[in-house]
Formats: structure tokens, sequence, C-alpha cells
């Protein structure tokens, strides 16, 4: 097992100095995987002890474990090649020139501002996201947004009839035999997470958009815990075949599919490289406080679960040790 030393002290930091409540995380490597379970569920509305089993919003994750899956599903089948116009599907899309493969590398260019959006129904929330201009940044810069993610939910909407969460759970969860990874989780069972107009969210997603869109959100919206991750985290690193994708396309996931003119990105992932031989490592971090990284190559990992945003999203000291830890994991993954 690779000594992870500091990168375990950068994450249990954050709960001696009351960054976090508490933290679920797991070191993987292809001999062992280190679980720790410390802290507190939640500092409001009370701190009980945080349970190894503890049901996390994922936010953003549910981009990458949910929605891009079921793309990769039809990838592999033959029945997406991703060059395909976003219009083909979504005839009210603006711009002709926007393929899904702009949509899973961030670099749609679309942007735009929705007024009064919390006010929005979820069909009129819709309809403003099909409608969003396409900037002058189309293909030009990553700029990382929910909108791509949601109109890919729309797009496999087109597909299977019917909406994308029910996509998700009958495609991907279901078949991967997890126990407690879903859209509609025990609230029990759920870490607290924000203090929304004097209600503390739990079993409710923190994102906005995701609460408003409900099973129509392919942006956000999954609930899981530390066990179920580790399923995937095994599929990602070729150690299981529990993830319903072929490993020969999953292992192409460790690769850049932007232009050379853009900041590199995978499909759906964020990368890093190893400082060491340069080669990418697929990541990922939700807005809640979840953190993904995949090595390949060496077949380590990590999975970092907090709740930060409880009682606030304005947490930015979180922030700032997230990349600590980032940069703290790769220097120790590639030391032996």
């Amino acid at each position: 097992m690779r000594n992870f030393f500091n990168t375990q002290q950068l994450i249990e930091d954050m709960v001696h100095e009351k960054i976090v409540p508490g933290v679920n995380y797991a070191l993987i490597s292809k001999q062992q995987t280190n679980r720790v379970t410390l802290g507190a569920a939640s500092f409001l509305p009370n701190q009980q002890q945080l349970s190894p089993n503890a049901v996390y919003d994922l936010a953003s994750l549910t981009k990458v474990l949910g929605t891009l899956n079921v793309c990769l599903q039809l990838y592999q089948q033959g029945k997406l090649n991703f060059s395909e116009s976003v219009q083909e599907f979504l005839p009210d899309f603006s711009d002709h020139r926007v393929r899904l493969f702009h949509l899973l590398t961030h670099t749609s260019g679309i942007r735009g501002w929705i007024p009064h959006r919390n006010r929005l129904t979820a069909d009129e929330l819709i309809n403003a996201i099909v409608h969003l201009p396409v900037t002058d940044e189309f293909e030009k810069r990553m700029r990382y947004a929910d909108t791509n993610f949601i109109l890919l939910g729309l797009v496999l909407e087109k597909i299977y009839h019917r909406p994308v969460q029910s996509i998700i759970q009958d495609q991907i969860l279901r078949p991967m035999r997890l126990t407690s990874t879903s859209f509609h989780p025990d609230p029990q069972a759920c870490l607290p997470t924000a203090l929304v107009k004097q209600e503390i969210l739990q079993g409710r997603p923190h994102d906005p958009k995701a609460r408003q869109l409900g099973n129509h959100c392919g942006s956000a919206g999954l609930f899981s815990t530390l066990p179920d991750l580790l399923v995937f985290a095994g599929a990602y690193l070729g150690l299981n075949n529990r993830l319903p994708i072929k490993q020969t396309l999953l292992a192409d996931l460790f690769d850049i599919k932007t232009n050379h003119q853009v900041k590199p990105r995978s499909w759906g992932w964020n990368l890093l490289f190893d400082p060491q031989y340069h080669y990418p490592i697929i990541y990922h971090t939700g807005y809640t406080g979840t953190l993904l990284i995949f090595d390949r190559v060496r077949q380590t990992g990590l999975i970092l679960l907090t709740n930060r945003v409880n009682p606030s999203g304005h947490n930015q000291v979180f922030l700032a040790m997230r990349k600590q830890i980032i940069n703290a994991f790769l220097k120790e993954n590639c030391a032996y």
C-alpha cells in the first residue's frame, strides 16, 4: 500500500479544524483499500456521530456516474458516436454547430442569464435552458457548466422516452446492484446539507436546479455512500466489471478529448496529470464537498465525501484545502 500520510493528514485536519463536520474517505490501491470515517454528521441541526454508511448528496458527481455512463452505453452499442448535433434531438435548440461531444467536454460555448430562474417551473426552466445562446467561446474555451449535462439528460430522454433519472436508475444503478445509491433516498439516512429558507435540506438535492427539475435533471440529484462509490472506483480502475460498460471504453476515458487550444478534459471528467510520467488521471468534484480521483495506470484512487455546505456553501477554506489534498495525493501517488 502506498503511503498517503500527508493526504490523510490534510483530510483529517479539515475535521479537527472544523472546516467540515466530518469525512468519509477511502484511499484505494490494487492491494488494499484504506477506509476512514471521522467526525460528526453535521454542524446543524446537531452533531451526531458520523456513520461509515452515511448517505451523501453527490451533487455534480451525478454527471459522470449517471448521465455520462448512459451516454457511454449508447456509444458502445453504436447508437451514438457523440458527433450528433444537439438539434437532432432538441429541435428548438438554437445552434446547429453544437454536437454532443461539445456538451460532454464543456466546450459548447452555451452561456446566458436566465431571469428569475428560481421562480420557474420545471418546464419553464427546461425551455429557458434549451434557448440559451451559444457564445463566441464555442470550441475556444472549456467552461464547466451544469447546462451541458442538463441538455445531455434531455437528449437521453428523447432517446428513451423517460425521465433521465429513471434512465440512470435502470441502465446503470440497478445492474450494478448498488444498495444505497439513489435519486430518492431515505431522508433519515442522509446527511443534512445547507440551511435554505430556515430549513435544513436533508435527502433533497442541495442544487436548486436539481430541486426544480426533479427527475429531469442530468447534472445533479444523486445520493450515495462510500461503500457504493468503492464499487464505481473498482470499475474505473479495472478491478471489477460491475459497471455495465466495457473496460476498453472505460480505459478510453483516461485520455484528452478536447482540442489542443483549450483546457484538457475527457468526456465528462476533468483531468489531472501524473507528476512523474504525465499521463492523464480522471477526477471530478461536487459542490457539496465530494471528490473522486482515479489513476488507472497505478490502479489507485481517492474518494472524499464531506457535507461542507452544512450549514452554508460559503466555505472557501474547504476549496483551498481540497486543492492541497489533490496535490498531496498526486505527489504521494507517484512516490513508489
